[in-house]
């Protein structure tokens, strides 16, 4: 058997390409080696004549077509006219001359030897090799923008380069955009007013292009997911004109926390397709950046007056945006509600106004959320009303602290009486999700607003009479029922309440005889009964009767001696064990009783 076929390599050697390589490296050391031994002129010249015979082989293997040749050689070049331009002196140290002289040269052979992409990228380093020697020994503000300078141009060229020149001039600016925006950020909020400003708009224009570097295909998968860049650049930006902006007071503080505002709400309401996509997470995280800052330097000076102000002027691009864009309204209107709400919040705390006032506001503000959801889509429509259910707790919080319970009482019964006109309205809204009417929940809230207000005015009027509790609490169960008294099953909806406003009340009345209860208990039993029967309505038919029965039988029970008492519990036993177990007529009014609600 012959042997089996050797496997194909998975690559071919190139034995040019690797002797072009160890060509050129010999080539440059030896240069360089040349220049370490003699120095001087003598190596400059030697240096930048094998660097002049490089370059014309490169154009040579250029018009020959030799791919390979035409970089490598041009590569040998830029190495023996580096080492030459600077025979024996530091890379990094130096005149800016040699290596500006280099990056016009290489920029030449760049427009007249298109092919290679050594010659631009000779330009843009030896560029930057100048720049390094520039800012050595300059001052911090300047070496600053000179660093933000070289940035743009590093963006520039890389939007304008093909695909390797474009990525390393990318990769290499990257260094100088983030040292030159820490740097710019700084002096934004640390110098004279033209540095602050200079820097500010440096560091708006080297954002700006960097956001447009994310359009470049060829540069995109070097900038991370799509809303890094324009969240970093809008964040820098908003740092710099925080610094900007605030420098003369409190007064330029509030302008340009609302300048932030206006930023993000016209971007929100006003940009549209991929300009939305692109510049918006920018302008929403410089805007953002804008008001924290100014917020927290409001905060740290103790300025609260501006604070309410900006807060209060913050709302009105909120209701801008809500009412322009649809997708935005379930953000924009909760924001408007909670910057109302953190302005009257921050007002009380501060002592511009006081607790009542701020409740007040704060009840308005819940008044208002809910009218407006009225006519909010109901995705809308249920964080607007959230936020403002958060205000209408701030309210009685407020109150409970300053403890005015004229005011809370006050406050409860009319946030009540608007929570429940919501309800009513929100009881015949369909749910889009499930069909399922709406509005249980905002007759349980309205109802324990409500049974708080009378509790409150109880306790505030010094009420020791058991019904003045209790009966709120009743009608409060029987308004969290809602429509549903009405239409649906009677013991669910009637129960409850029924029972809360019945049991201590015939308690009171057969513990302490002496007073009118007794027969008022009666009185409002046989009413219900009467009423229930000709509504057709079970459970009030029935507690109502039990309730005159349990009446009766305990005052009997306490006023009998106990021996009387005694058989007279037996004998209501067996009397009705008796009419149990009669088929006629207690069998007739027991269908007649099944067939009500």
């Amino acid at each position: 058997m012959g042997s089996a076929p050797v496997p194909p390599l998975p690559y071919r050697a190139r034995p040019p390409q690797l002797l072009l390589v160890v060509g050129a490296v010999l080539v440059v050391s030896a240069g360089g080696a040349a220049a370490a031994v003699y120095g001087g002129g003598s190596a400059r010249v030697l240096l930048l004549a094998l660097a002049a015979a490089a370059a014309g082989a490169s154009a040579w293997g250029s018009y020959a077509r030799l791919r390979a040749t035409e970089e490598t050689l041009a590569a040998a070049a830029v190495a023996l006219a580096v080492l030459g331009a600077d025979a024996g002196a530091p890379l990094l140290r130096g005149s800016v001359v040699p290596p500006l002289v280099l990056s016009g040269v290489f920029l030449v052979l760049a427009r007249l030897l298109r092919r290679p992409a050594t010659w631009p990228l000779a330009a843009w380093l030896t560029a930057q090799l100048a720049a390094l020697r520039a800012l050595a020994g300059a001052e911090a503000d300047d070496r600053t923008v000179g660093m933000l300078t070289v940035a743009l141009v590093g963006l520039g060229v890389a939007l304008g380069a093909r695909r390797l020149v474009a990525r390393v001039a990318l990769v290499t600016t990257a260094p100088w955009w983030i040292a030159g925006v820490v740097g710019a950020v700084g002096t934004a909020w640390t110098a004279d007013a033209g540095a602050r400003w200079t820097s500010a708009a440096l560091t708006v224009a080297a954002a700006l292009e960097l956001v447009v570097a994310r359009l470049d295909r060829v540069l995109e998968p070097l900038l991370g997911p799509p809303r890094a860049v324009p969240v970093l650049a809008g964040a820098v930006s908003g740092a710099a004109l925080g610094g900007a902006l605030g420098a003369p007071g409190p007064g330029a503080v509030l302008l340009a926390g609302y300048t932030g505002v206006l930023l993000a709400s016209a971007a929100a309401a006003l940009l549209t397709g991929w300009v939305r996509g692109l510049f918006l997470p920018a302008a929403l995280a410089a805007g953002g950046t804008l008001v924290v800052l100014s917020v927290g330097r409001l905060v740290a000076g103790s300025r609260w007056l501006e604070l309410v102000l900006l807060l209060v002027l913050t709302a009105l691009p909120c209701v801008l945006v809500a009412a322009l864009r649809r997708d935005d309204r379930p953000v924009a209107a909760p924001a408007a509600v909670g910057c109302l709400a953190g302005a009257a919040l921050v007002a009380v705390a501060s002592g511009l106004v006081g607790a009542g006032a701020a409740a007040v506001c704060l009840g308005v503000l819940y008044a208002a959320s809910l009218g407006a959801g009225l006519v909010l889509d109901p995705q809308t429509r249920r964080a607007t009303v959230v936020t403002g259910a958060v205000c209408a707790v701030l309210a009685v919080v407020l109150l409970v602290a300053a403890r005015d319970r004229g005011a809370l009482a006050v406050q409860l019964a009319a946030q009540g009486l608007v929570t429940c006109a919501w309800g009513w309205h929100a009881w015949y809204t369909p749910d889009p999700r499930n069909g399922a009417p709406e509005g249980s929940p905002a007759w349980r809230a309205g109802a324990a607003q409500l049974v708080g207000a009378a509790w409150t005015a109880a306790a505030l009027a010094g009420s020791s009479v058991v019904e003045a509790y209790t009966l709120p609490a009743a009608l409060g169960l029987l308004l969290a029922a809602g429509p549903r008294l009405a239409a649906g099953p009677s013991w669910p909806a009637w129960g409850p309440g029924l029972l809360v406003a019945a049991v201590p009340s015939v308690g009171w009345a057969v513990v302490a005889p002496g007073s009118t209860r007794p027969v008022l208990v009666l009185l409002v039993a046989a009413t219900v009964m009467g009423v229930a029967a000709w509504r057709a309505v079970r459970a009030p038919l029935v507690i109502a009767a039990w309730t005159a029965v349990a009446l009766a039988l305990g005052l009997a029970v306490l006023a009998l001696p106990l021996p009387v008492s005694g058989a007279l519990a037996v004998g209501v036993v067996l009397l009705a064990v008796g009419a149990r177990r009669e088929r006629h007529p207690v069998a007739g009014f027991n269908a007649l009783l099944a067939e009500m609600r």
